[in-house]
């Protein structure tokens, strides 16, 4: 009898950013939830549209001077989520876009 192995936590997020043709860079768990670092705020931005509909949050806060890191706050799956947090490292001039925050 074959097993099949169990996903975790960023292997989940990665399944559902290549179904929805979502970038990402790196993707990884910890402490119970998946994060996955975009490039920029227009990558994060596509997450975010992805997740309108279902439901989600952003936050941004300082991370160095000048700089920003914005989050996407967000749980993949129905019967048992997975909190998702989606970054990008931005400079703290550029801003995302209106209709998302």
């Amino acid at each position: 009898m074959q097993h099949t192995r169990r996903l975790n936590l960023a292997d989940k997020a990665e399944v559902a950013a290549d179904l929805n043709n979502l970038p990402h860079g790196r993707i990884t768990g910890h402490d119970g939830t998946a994060h996955v670092f975009t490039a920029d705020l227009a990558e994060l931005e596509q997450w975010a549209r992805w997740f309108l509909p279902i439901g989600c949050r952003i936050t941004q806060q300082p991370a160095g001077i000048g700089v920003v890191l914005w989050t996407l706050h967000a749980e993949l799956g129905d019967v048992h989520p997975v909190p998702i947090r989606v970054h990008a490292l931005a400079l703290d001039t550029e801003q995302i876009d209106d209709d998302l925050v």
